[in-house]
């Protein structure tokens, strides 16, 4: 296409998907959804203002309207989708895409029903967080969320390095103690449940883990960036070019 015409509120181009962030200054290394590096095409972030992991977490209402805000402003410059940096964004899923007019997936939790159809009923689904608490039954409970296999819920909230490096915000993270202790929690899982049939990492900051998570169990490990992927993918066809 040789003609371009401006957005009127674009401060600049070529962002293929936007990333809606908590207020947060955590290290965030390559594979986490808040590191750009992790994506092979363009993201954009935008935090919430005022939005705290805890409001985050409980969905409150009154925080509904900056949400929007912030994804239309992402919308405006040119984005193509819009995800999050955090599965409890899960509760303002629907008040985005209502205001939005490109695709919204809040959470990697949505990725559960596409991942039921894949498995046998009978085999469960693992989700490992980082903490177990965190999970509300109300996301699960979703009639968009709902499947029929049975699902763990396991954290990562009793392991050393990752709950002081994330959930109590020391400054610092070692990615090699967090990745051991990752693969200790889905070793366990393998074991208590032979049959099981995949893992969905719900918290952000587990991708630059899954790697060695699966490789330790050998199962289907999908997370945020697995689904950021499949967004980009069908909002960025790419040309077919091959001998015939």
């Amino acid at each position: 296409m040789a003609l371009h015409r401006r957005r009127p509120f674009a401060e600049s181009y070529g962002h293929a998907v936007g990333i809606l962030v908590l207020e947060s200054r955590i290290p965030f290394i390559p594979g986490d959804v808040r590191n750009a590096g992790t994506y092979a095409y363009p993201v954009l972030y935008n935090a919430v203002p005022g939005l705290s992991a805890a409001d985050c977490a409980g969905g409150v209402r009154k925080f509904a309207g900056a949400v929007i805000e912030a994804a239309r402003a992402l919308e405006a410059q040119g984005v193509k989708g819009i995800s999050s940096d955090r599965g409890h964004f899960a509760f303002f899923q629907d008040d985005v895409r209502e205001a939005v007019r490109v695709p919204v997936c809040l959470s990697s939790l949505m990725q559960l029903p596409m991942i039921a159809r894949t498995l046998d009923p009978a085999r469960p689904i693992a989700i490992v967080t980082a903490d177990a608490a965190s999970v509300p039954i109300a996301l699960l409970e979703r009639p968009d969320l709902a499947i029929t296999n049975r699902i763990i819920i396991r954290g990562m909230q009793d392991q050393s390095e990752f709950k002081s490096a994330v959930l109590q915000g020391k400054g610092t993270l070692n990615s090699d103690l967090i990745t051991a202790e990752a693969v200790d929690v889905v070793r366990k899982l393998r074991s208590e449940h032979p049959d099981l049939g995949a893992v969905v990492l719900e918290c952000s900051m587990l991708p630059p883990y899954a790697r060695a998570m699966q490789q330790a169990i050998d199962l289907p490990i999908y997370d945020f960036v697995t689904m950021i992927d499949y967004l980009q993918a069908a909002t960025h066809r790419e040309r077919y070019i091959g001998y015939y």
